[in-house]
């Protein structure tokens, strides 16, 4: 009898909190909608990536500072963010958030954390999503996006107006995702059976 390998353990699943699930609020389209003038009242509304939370925020604009709340949540707070304006290489100026926690330039803050405010991604611990997920499921994810692209049946076919070149480049991409799928399906059981010490060589 084969004598089993030495255990090598499991691999941990972690279960930290995503950025999908969470209200974003952000100053690209605060500045798009043209609402950052100091004065400006108002109210935008706020969606998580997964469409999960909805709400609406009403909001002040003064002259550095927005002060923010979420109509409806219970539990919300008045915040006040700082704004910050940096030079452009080419003229103009782009708007920050300071992060009130850690003081960081954001783009993005979100909400609600432990305070029932807004902070940044760091501070709250979130990750993104394809940061959680496997190899295989983010080959599975690229070749969704690349098939979109694509049209007919099987999403396979050229559309039209499409240059060839661009078609063929994203065959190219598409046939070389299909490729690491495969080779990841066929390790992935090997993996597996060394991480549990199951011997080489041994037939069921």
């Amino acid at each position: 009898m084969v004598p089993a390998r030495a255990y090598k353990g499991v691999r941990r699943v972690r279960c930290r909190p995503e950025v999908e699930h969470y209200l974003a609020l952000d100053i690209r389209k605060l500045q798009d909608y043209g609402l950052l003038k100091p004065g400006t009242e108002g109210s935008v509304l706020l969606r998580s990536a997964d469409g999960r939370q909805i709400a609406t925020a009403s909001f002040l604009i003064a002259p550095s500072k927005l002060r923010v709340q979420l109509e409806g949540v219970r539990c919300s707070v008045p915040t006040e963010i700082c704004i910050e304006r940096a030079a452009c290489p080419f003229g103009g100026t782009r708007p920050w958030f300071r992060c009130r926690r850690c003081n960081a330039r954001r783009a993005v803050l979100y909400g609600l954390d432990e305070d029932n405010s807004f902070s940044c991604r760091r501070c709250m611990g979130l990750v993104y999503r394809s940061q959680d997920e496997t190899k295989l499921q983010r080959l599975y994810l690229k070749q969704d996006r690349l098939e979109a692209k694509l049209t007919g049946k099987y999403r396979l076919a050229r559309p039209k107006g499409m240059h060839w070149a661009t078609f063929w480049r994203i065959s190219r991409n598409l046939n070389t995702v299909l490729r690491k799928q495969e080779h990841l399906r066929a390790v992935s059981p090997r993996k597996f059976l060394d991480r549990h010490g199951w011997p080489h060589g041994y037939r069921m």
